[in-house]
């Protein structure tokens, strides 16, 4: 919301002021980041990255990690969730209209073109968190989005969140979050008809690169991960330009 305040309607404001105001929070929870993969993320052209979720510091996570400038796509329903809502559809995120077919089509069609155009967004497949931390069934949109933009998807695996923030609670334990950034996966010259087989690349990629000894329970991973972990030092986030 201050990002809206300041410049309604600027994509580049909520990412400037997201990021800081994010990290304000993960140093004040003592939440560590760790981040692999970088090289794979070119910064001269557009990506549809999408990742793993499994906590809502995910969104975080990726979004103090990634080094180039980003919009979320949504679904229109939840631009009527108040404050919220409302800041989604004033800060040049990418909506869709899935009310019906030609709308839904109409939408698509926008988001491509400003993908084209060198918008990067993130995507979290699965539609919503996961209940347990394991992946779970993909959705086909974003699939189809990136195949008629024809750009890459580069793949992003979060390991750890799910216990920082335990289910039905409000409290926030310290620990590590590892985000890795897989290889990009061409999407050029794919057909609709192809959307499975590139959802099924995109799983497979997504699951490799889980770290296993974060994933663990955190009953399991709490003394090796928790106990003095230091806050991340600036110099460990990406230049963000």
């Amino acid at each position: 919301m201050p990002a809206i305040l300041v410049a309604p309607g600027s994509g580049e404001a909520v990412v400037w002021i997201g990021r800081r105001w994010l990290s304000w929070i993960f140093r004040s929870c003592g939440i560590r980041l760790v981040v692999e993969g970088l090289e794979h993320v070119d910064r001269t052209r557009s990506y549809v990255f999408m990742s793993n979720h499994q906590s809502v510091l995910d969104i975080g996570a990726l979004v103090l990690t990634l080094p180039v400038s980003w919009r979320f796509v949504a679904k229109r329903e939840l631009t009527r969730i108040p404050f919220f809502g409302w800041a989604l559809a004033l800060s040049d995120q990418i909506v869709i209209d899935r009310s019906n077919r030609t709308r839904s089509l109409r939408s698509l069609a926008h988001a491509a073109e400003r993908i084209r155009r060198g918008v990067n967004v993130i995507i979290f497949p699965e539609g919503t968190r996961s209940p347990t931390g394991e992946l779970q069934e993909f959705e086909g949109g974003g699939f189809q989005l990136a195949i008629q933009a024809q750009v890459p998807i580069l793949p992003a695996t979060v390991s750890g969140s799910f216990d920082l923030i335990p289910k039905r609670s409000l409290a926030v334990h310290s620990g590590t979050i590892k985000v890795v950034y897989g290889a990009p996966i061409p999407t050029a010259g794919l057909r609709a008809e192809q959307r499975n087989e590139l959802k099924e690349r995109v799983r497979d990629a997504i699951a490799r690169g889980f770290d296993e000894a974060l994933q663990r329970t955190r009953a399991d991973a709490s003394v090796s991960l928790t106990r003095g972990t230091p806050p991340v030092p600036s110099a460990r986030y990406p230049s963000q330009g």
